[in-house]
């Protein structure tokens, strides 16, 4: 099976709670093709979240860590698998919240991460933290649902960021990353940090009211 044959036969891993139907959830078909481009069965990837990715990955037989809460859609991927021949066997589900799961897992270095889990705050940051920084120099990281604020975030922060460039920016929906330096283990505090930087008042009520004036000053020249 191919990338085509997937898509056109894909695993129904999310279901209707109401009517117990498949729902026709999906990653962007470019981040699919990004990972049948880039994966391999020599690649260590990653992924928060399952779905038809997750299959991509198995099917082009990656040593491949999957983090998803619900053991229903593990279930649901490995039946897939079975009944069409794509074998999970280097697919390692952890079915635990990712904020549980990540911070236990080994630092073996990554070529590809995919954070597609939740969503709400702060489960994006906390996947990229663990996970991101596992990359090796030009691993590829992707931020799904950048529509969502938290990704969006996410996706500003890692834009403005010495050590990451984009390869690929889907609007309102996922970008692309390539790591451009070896992941440190040290953290960065926030005056390293431009998209924080920019957004933080340095200099307290001063730096408040030196910003206020700079407003007025901008006002009055129009």
């Amino acid at each position: 099976m191919d990338l085509q044959g997937l898509l056109a036969n894909p695993p129904g891993t999310h279901v209707s709670r109401e009517t117990g139907e498949p729902l026709p959830w999906q990653i962007a078909p470019e981040v699919l093709e990004l990972i049948d481009r880039s994966v391999g069965a020599d690649s260590r990837t990653l992924e928060t979240g399952a779905g038809v990715s997750t299959a991509l990955f198995a099917l082009k037989g990656a040593d491949h860590t999957c983090v998803v809460p619900w053991t229903s859609e593990r279930d649901r991927l490995q039946a897939w698998g079975e009944a069409t021949g794509v074998s999970f066997d280097r697919v390692k589900f952890e079915c635990e919240p990712s904020e549980q799961v990540l911070p236990r897992l080994g630092g073996d270095p990554l070529d590809f991460v995919l954070i597609d889990g939740g969503h709400g705050f702060p489960t994006p940051f906390i996947d990229f933290f663990y996970a991101g920084r596992r990359l090796k120099r030009d691993g590829l990281l992707v931020v799904d649902d950048t529509q969502i604020w938290t990704g969006r975030v996410l996706h500003g922060f890692l834009k403005e960021q010495a050590g990451w460039e984009v390869v690929e920016e889907l609007r309102m929906r996922s970008t692309v990353f390539r790591r451009t330096e070896d992941s440190g283990n040290g953290l960065q505090e926030w005056n390293e940090q431009p998209y924080v930087r920019r957004r933080s008042y340095a200099g307290g009520a001063r730096g408040l009211v030196r910003k206020a004036l700079r407003g007025a000053d901008r006002i009055s020249r129009r």
